[in-house]
């Protein structure tokens, strides 16, 4: 056995023990808002629904469906003989472990062996990765499946021959059903696909076709309930929260649910907001009207000061890039996160840069649209701490790819 496979299964097995140590720290015992709520309401109902108004039991696209059904095979496989969350992070740690391993195979699509092993090593034991394994959130499944669909995509853009459209296929379904903004991914992809690689206007074509055959039965349902074909219905909403009166960076977090609608905040900016709520028709529509309000709501809100919220976006560019300045996150100025994250955004600008225009690297140009169109995207709507996670290999790749310039520069003097 080489020493980079031993160094490289050290790495696996150290990083498990940490993820655990993490685990056992940081962990909740049971699931909180959203997902309780959409857990609860299956348990009584046997239906995917967020609101239950006048007796009414209303099928939602509000929340993406996949990381709920992965909770819920959880709770199958426990057989209710123990707190099925355990079997969660369980779960999430041996799903993050392999990502790991995906990453791996991603950084040898760029680098020789030693500095993968340095990338894959940065990955396994970044702080934000580990404490991502805590969370009862779609982030550890999130950073999975996109790791999938990047290794595919690279393979595609590297003219492979063999490529499982199948497989492909259904792990942009599995994209699609776990992350609303993927969709402009996807698209961007098929495009880059289109145009910059050879002979793809077939393979692009079937992608697009299988993906949608797959996802189709949710598609189908969400029509026949609403009438909109679609896939998660929650834009407008979160345009709003990124961009009313109280928004900061994270956004101003308050779910606005009907049955607690005594407890929604005193707000008198909030007025004619409340009044459109508290008239929306009780049917399968609800949520489709509800979101049409927020959403005309915040598109009054920055039309009436663009300025202030034209601002608010590029801090919003920025904290995702680098960091928020005002974060009201516990412990997210802690060291062992600020200044990994700090390092990582600074020394992957110049390596973007190398890589993109010096290069002209066909993989660096499609990494870095994914990168800054996640960016500009989400920005849009609001940043939270744990949205970071979607471009850390990102920015891990480019600081090494400007390292090994650097490196290769020194060396030839």
């Amino acid at each position: 056995m080489n020493n980079n496979l031993k160094l490289f299964r050290t790495i696996l097995i150290v990083s498990i023990f940490v993820k655990i140590i993490a685990v056992l720290i940081f962990y909740e015992e049971d699931l909180r808002g959203e997902w309780l709520i959409l857990f609860n309401n299956f348990e009584k109902f046997k239906m995917f629904s967020y609101y239950t108004l006048e007796s009414q039991n209303i099928p939602t696209s509000y929340m993406p469906p996949l990381y709920f059904m992965f909770l819920y095979m959880n709770k199958l496989l426990s057989f209710n003989l123990f707190n099925f969350i355990y079997l969660v992070y369980f779960s999430q740690i041996l799903i993050s472990t392999i990502s790991v391993i995906l990453f791996n195979k991603i950084c040898l699509q760029f680098f020789n062996k030693k500095i993968s092993l340095i990338g894959t090593a940065i990955f396994a034991f970044f702080p934000l990765l580990i404490f991502s394994n805590a969370l009862i959130s779609s982030a550890c499944i999130q950073i999975f499946f996109y790791l999938l669909f990047i290794n595919f995509s690279l393979k595609v853009i590297g003219e492979k021959k063999k490529i499982n459209i199948l497989l492909f296929s259904l792990i942009c379904s599995s994209c699609l059903l776990l992350r609303g903004e993927f969709v402009v991914i996807f698209i961007l992809t098929l495009i880059f696909f289109l145009f910059l690689c050879k002979n793809k206007i077939k393979f692009s074509m079937l992608l697009l076709l299988s993906t949608l055959l797959i996802i189709s039965p949710y598609l189908l349902r969400n029509y026949n309930n609403t009438g909109k074909l679609h896939i998660i219905n929650v834009s407008g909403y979160a345009l709003w929260k990124g961009n009313n009166h109280l928004s900061k960076i994270e956004g101003y977090a308050y779910t606005f649910h009907p049955n607690n609608r005594n407890k929604w905040p005193n707000y008198s900016e909030f007025d004619q907001l409340y009044n459109n709520l508290d008239n929306i028709k009780i049917n399968n529509k609800y949520e489709i009207n509800r979101d049409k309000i927020f959403f005309n709501e915040a598109k009054k809100n920055i039309l009436e000061n663009k300025t202030k919220y034209f601002i608010l976006y590029l801090k919003k560019v920025a904290s995702y890039y680098f960091i928020d300045t005002n974060s009201t996150l516990n412990n997210y100025y802690n060291p062992l996160h600020i200044i990994p994250v700090v390092l990582l955004a600074i020394l992957a600008l110049p390596g973007l840069i190398i890589g993109v225009l010096l290069k002209k690297n066909k993989k660096f140009i499609y990494l870095s649209i994914l990168m800054f169109s996640l960016i500009f995207l989400i920005s849009i709507f609001f940043i939270l701490p744990r949205y970071k996670i979607t471009i850390i290999g990102f920015q891990i790749i480019f600081s090494l790819y400007f390292i090994e310039y650097v490196f290769n520069k020194f060396k030839r003097k």
